[in-house]
């Protein structure tokens, strides 16, 4: 099952909206602009820590999401070309690369706009001035949905682990929605995990039989399996929308298996397990199969509204009737009746 929102998918099939978020997916997958800021900068009267900076910024504007220098907007580099420019003599000292930096980025026009890249300490005392922090940017491209924005932050953050005297930090607009998507599927897991045993320890309360217990959580695993089959096969992907409905699904789950069990283990009398799968099935088969119509006759309003969200809801809780009732009326009776002989020994 694939991960990831569609973001046209919130949005209802005739919303202009849709057609502008498919035009841009489209004309605009490249030149968002990713930002990185390095936090600690180093001492840049000394060459060496330049060419270091230089490197980072090569790092990052050399990956396959990054569009390349020509997207790429650094001060360092503009700033030895107004310096190119003016025909000045650049020297390893204070008064090139600290305070000729903060008095050029307090020019006219165009070089104001560097200021805001810096942070700098004693602004206003040039004996004590201090360049704190600065950043610069990089065109990205290939961000076409939010599977390749998730493997650009983490190529970031990866870059940025390398060099953590620098304690960079990087921002683009897209983040916080990468780190949702990538926390969704180990959330989808861990949640259906605790629900599981949940059910299971409830499960023991009731039928208090390991081994029947035990069948009715192989048939939630096994429903739960088919739902995100089916919804993969209708090309649903893991969403926050889609997982909540996953988890929702255990609970429909284990309705059917549930009463079928229960019905089986609380049959009276010394009769046979065949004859208690039949006795249960004679007192549970009807109920279950009446409760499966009426649910997916009372949801089947929700296939013909125009939404994602009530779309999925519709599919997962079609999906969980249709297999749990499958499971509880032909699968279960046979797993029961095979093992109980085994249980009364």
């Amino acid at each position: 099952m694939q991960e990831g929102l569609d973001y046209e998918k919130l949005v209802t099939d005739d919303d202009p909206i849709r057609d502008v978020i498919m035009i841009e997916k489209v004309y605009f997958s490249a030149g968002h602009q990713a930002e990185i800021a390095i936090v600690n900068a180093p001492d840049m009267t000394k060459k060496s820590n330049r060419d270091r900076i230089l490197k980072v910024v090569n790092e990052y504007e050399t990956t396959k999401y990054s569009v390349g220098p020509k997207g790429t907007q650094l001060w360092l580099r503009e700033y030895e070309r107004y310096q190119n420019a003016t025909g000045a003599y650049m020297k390893d000292d204070r008064d090139t690369w600290i305070n000729g930096v903060y008095e050029w980025t307090q020019l006219f026009a165009f070089y104001r706009l560097w200021s805001q890249d810096f942070v700098w300490s004693n602004a206003q005392e040039p004996d004590m001035r201090e360049m704190k922090s600065f950043r610069f940017r990089i065109a990205i491209k290939n961000y076409d949905n939010i599977i390749a924005f998730k493997r650009i932050t983490a190529l970031m953050r990866e870059i940025a682990g390398k060099y953590p005297d620098l304690n960079i930090t990087t921002f683009q607009l897209y983040r916080a929605l990468a780190d949702q998507n990538d926390a969704i599927l180990p959330n989808t897991v861990q949640n259906c995990l605790i629900e599981l045993l949940c059910i299971g320890a409830v499960g023991l309360v009731f039928i208090p039989n390991v081994v029947f217990t035990f069948w009715i959580i192989l048939a939630i695993i096994s429903i739960d399996i088919g739902v995100v089959g089916c919804l993969s096969w209708w090309s649903v992907k893991l969403d926050p929308i889609s997982m909540i409905t996953l988890i929702m699904s255990i609970g429909f789950s284990v309705e059917f298996t549930a009463h079928i069990t229960y019905g089986f283990v609380s049959s009276k009398g010394d009769l046979s397990p065949k004859e208690r799968t039949a006795q249960a099935l004679e007192k549970h088969a009807v109920p279950v199969l009446q409760g499966a119509i009426s649910t997916v006759l009372g949801v089947s309003v929700l296939a013909f509204i125009n939404s994602y969200t009530v779309t999925i809801f519709f599919k997962a809780v079609f999906l969980v009737v249709s297999l749990g009732a499958l499971h509880a009326l032909v699968f279960l009776p046979v797993f029961l009746s095979r093992t109980a002989p085994l249980i009364n020994r």
